[in-house]
């Protein structure tokens, strides 16, 4: 696989993200009479549905992958309405047939948020049919390790700008980022990169399983600039990065660093510290061999342990719950 543009026009503003939330939630308010449950990935702009749902006796699953403090780091737009957006939320959670967080520790806290006990864990895994270490692989010059996800503080951009312009940093070696700015107070930093940053704006779903392969390492520095990671992060983007047969690089946070420790399918650097990432980076660039005997544990472990059919049946089995109450 070539990619053949690495600019393009970022996500849209206020107005336009506004109006995707109301085409959502238009089209699910209008499927919902015909509706026996609904499954949220939990958010503030699902509040209508979830209103809509209780008032027509709906059942109702939220999947919570972080605190509410998450979407305001996301979207810093929304940060002075947090009260109440939170509230929202907090609402959406009390009214819930069941709860299925993402790690043990937003068990633990979604119950207490929640006011009641029907809380399950299900973990984030990937869809190992399509992330997989067999397939095409990204044709670029110059080797490369890969971020991708929405440009933010907290998914440690500028810790990785920092360990590009690092004396460690592996000479030849570029650091691809790939998706939209969502924080624009770091808009002018990417843009102005020099060289080894290489940013790619949005990049198709279907694009993304050859741009692992093709990548020597996988990325996830996030850093914690708002206490959010104390309950533990698993974000999707880890889970397919293994699965597709690369190792990662993380940062110490329960959840991940847990994976990669036990599994050895990756190193696990302390938070913001840009000096350790490139010294990661640069042993994996170094070692091929070992880079490659992580990258294969990870895929076997994901596919034996966090595969999309694993979650799909412990998934299945709530909402199986949830409706023989009804």
């Amino acid at each position: 696989m070539t990619l053949r543009a690495e600019r393009g026009a970022a996500r849209s503003g206020l107005v336009g993200q506004l109006g995707r939330y109301a085409r959502i939630a238009l089209s699910a308010l209008a499927a919902l009479p015909r509706t026996d449950l609904v499954y949220f990935r939990s958010h503030f702009a699902a509040f209508p549905v979830a209103l809509a749902a209780k008032i027509l006796g709906r059942a109702t699953i939220q999947e919570i992958n972080g605190v509410y403090a998450e979407a305001f780091v996301t979207h810093p737009r929304f940060r002075r309405l947090k009260g109440v957006l939170s509230a929202l939320q907090r609402l959406q959670y009390r009214w819930a047939d069941a709860l299925i967080a993402v790690t043990p520790q937003l068990v633990d806290w979604s119950t207490r948020e929640a006011g009641h006990g029907r809380a399950f864990h299900v973990g984030n895994g990937a869809n190992t049919k399509v992330f997989a270490p067999g397939g095409p692989r990204m044709e670029r010059e110059r080797p490369y390790v890969l971020f991708f996800g929405g440009m933010t503080r907290w998914h440690g951009v500028e810790t990785m700008l920092e360990a590009a312009r690092s004396p460690a940093w592996p000479q030849g070696l570029d650091l691809l980022m790939a998706g939209p700015v969502v924080d624009e107070s770091l808009r002018s930093a990417l843009e102005g990169a020099p060289p080894p940053v290489v940013r790619l704006d949005r990049v198709p779903q279907q694009d993304l399983p050859a741009m692992i392969r093709g990548a020597v390492a996988g990325l996830v520095p996030n850093v914690d600039p708002s206490g959010i990671a104390a309950q533990g992060l698993t974000p999707l983007k880890f889970f397919e990065m293994l699965a597709c047969g690369r190792p990662v690089v993380v940062s110490d946070f329960r959840g991940m660093a847990d994976i990669v420790r036990s599994g050895g399918c990756g190193l696990v650097i302390p938070s913001g510290d840009a000096e350790a990432l490139a010294r990661a980076v640069a042993r994996l660039a170094e070692n091929p061999g070992e880079a490659r005997a992580m990258g294969e544990a990870g895929a076997r472990l994901i596919a034996a342990e966090h595969s999309w059919d694993a979650r799909a049946a412990e998934t299945a089995r709530v909402i199986e719950q949830v409706l023989g109450r009804k």
